[in-house]
């Protein structure tokens, strides 16, 4: 059976939980065993302090160990003054002069000594052969080097404690082991109580977004998410309203384009189709004028479907583009010459302000940039009013050049500007088509400049129209 993300994640919470909890138990339990043993230890060595240097001041009044050798009661008397006193527990007196207490140097059954240290506690020279006391297995002991002059000259060892004390630390440490236990019980219980809330709060934004993607891909792309985190998720949600946003512009795009592309073609067929049907019924006869009429209409529709075609292949990246270096002012000059005579006609002064010189290149298809400069001329003339101006200008500003087209009324709107590259459309949709503009001329413009891996805009003109500026990149030639 597949769980889903909630269930996946409380699962990582608790898994990852029981091992840290596992592993801190059981390295808890080995320090503490390890840690208390220790502790002991070192308790006990600070316990017989005292006693080491009363060994040492013997050791400097008598320059050996010969007098303490099975004399139990010089041996308990140091003890007396050293470790008893300490802990302030005497024992006691010492049995008469020449018989050794019981436990030290014969058999019986050992007195009680008020502490578990002394009777633990043995002396060996420095070979570590046994002076006084019980012998026990070497690696069992506990060795504290007695030093005289910077001499080692014995040691003394403590014992292992007995059963009876080992049982009790074995039960102090069982019972923390015990506390420890319940505590990593309890640590348990109150992740599993976090971990399933917490994995609720995570995977509802992650819902929310499997719910509107759900939508978007069933063709809602009014699909919004509120945005109510800060963190990845947030980003994500924010990222997938932009994508909702583009696949709905997208589709009112789409839709506008096959309005716009019907609108279009209707038009002239409409025309067409009016003056065949009026030329079989015999209202209209075949004469020139009529005849141009359709003429130009055919004419319309060719221009419309090449430029459909153009388009379709400038997105697709299916346009030719043999790139070489070349001047832009020559080829921008040459341009202008060629449409001057049509600006004359319809009465609009044509101006070109050059200020490139021949030796900046631009690295582009000469063909391509023949139809962008085309395209832009064509537009000024067929809106641009008679007697007015176009002042077509270029500049260079570090590695690149700026072509400005500037022409005078009649003007654009700023809501219109922002739209001027869009697909079929036109500032008037009253305009008549004999004009020819199908609103696919600058679309192309577009496509051509960014395939120079340039960018164009659009602003208002001072001269009242509308300013195209072009920004293309520099190429220097290289001298050998």
């Amino acid at each position: 059976m597949s769980l889903n993300i909630r269930y996946k994640l409380s699962l990582a919470f608790l898994l990852t939980t029981a091992i840290t909890v596992g592993g801190m138990f059981v390295f808890f339990q080995w320090s503490f065993s390890h840690g208390f043993h220790a502790y002991m230890r070192a308790q006990e060595l600070r316990d017989v302090e005292g006693l080491v240097q009363a060994l040492q001041q013997f050791y400097l009044r008598k320059g050996s160990w010969k007098s303490l050798e099975k004399n139990g009661s010089e041996w308990l008397d140091l003890h007396r003054q050293t470790i008893f006193r300490q802990l302030g527990r005497l024992p006691p007196p010492p049995p008469p002069s020449g018989m050794p207490p019981r436990g030290m140097a014969g058999p019986g059954p050992r007195p009680p000594m008020g502490n578990s240290l002394g009777p633990r506690l043995s002396l060996f020279n420095s070979e570590k052969q046994l002076v006084i006391g019980r012998p026990a297995p070497a690696d069992e002991l506990l060795y504290q080097p007695i030093q005289v002059e910077d001499k080692t000259v014995g040691y003394l060892t403590i014992n292992p404690p007995p059963a009876l004390s080992k049982k009790y630390e074995q039960g102090f440490i069982q019972e923390q082991s015990r506390t420890f236990a319940l505590i990593s019980i309890a640590t348990f219980i109150i992740t599993l109580a976090i971990a399933l809330p917490l994995a609720w709060q995570l995977v509802r934004p992650i819902r929310r977004l499997a719910e509107a993607t759900h939508r978007l891909t069933s063709g809602d792309y009014k699909t919004r998410i509120d945005i109510e985190r800060r963190d990845e998720l947030g980003q994500l949600s924010a990222d997938f309203n932009r994508l909702a946003t583009t696949l709905e512009a997208n589709e009112h795009a789409r839709n506008r384009w096959m309005a716009d592309i019907s609108h279009e073609l209707r038009t002239p067929l409409a025309v067409l189709k009016g003056q065949i049907e009026a030329l079989q019924d015999g209202v209209r006869t075949a004469s020139p004028k009529n005849l141009d009429i359709l003429h130009n209409k055919i004419r319309q529709l060719s221009r419309l479907i090449n430029d459909l075609y153009e388009l379709s292949l400038s997105d697709a990246g299916a346009l030719n583009y043999c790139k070489t270096d070349l001047p832009l002012g020559p080829l921008l000059t040459s341009m202008v010459e060629d449409f001057r005579s049509a600006f004359a006609q319809k009465n609009i002064e044509l101006q070109l302000h050059n200020k490139l010189s021949d030796s900046k290149l631009i690295y582009a298809d000469e063909a391509r940039l023949q139809q962008l400069f085309g395209n832009l001329l064509t537009n000024s003339l067929r809106y641009t009013d008679s007697g007015g101006q176009l002042n077509v200008s270029t500049r260079a500003e570090a590695q690149t050049a700026i072509i400005t087209f500037a022409d005078s009324s009649p003007g654009v709107t700023s809501a219109d500007i922002p739209h001027l590259f869009d697909r079929l459309y036109r500032t008037d949709y009253s305009r008549s088509r004999e004009t020819g503009g199908a609103g696919l001329g600058l679309s192309i413009c577009q496509n051509i400049v960014k395939a120079h891996e340039g960018s164009i805009s659009a602003s208002s003109s001072r001269l009242g129209g509308l300013e195209i500026s072009i920004f293309l990149p520099l190429t220097e030639r290289i001298k050998w």
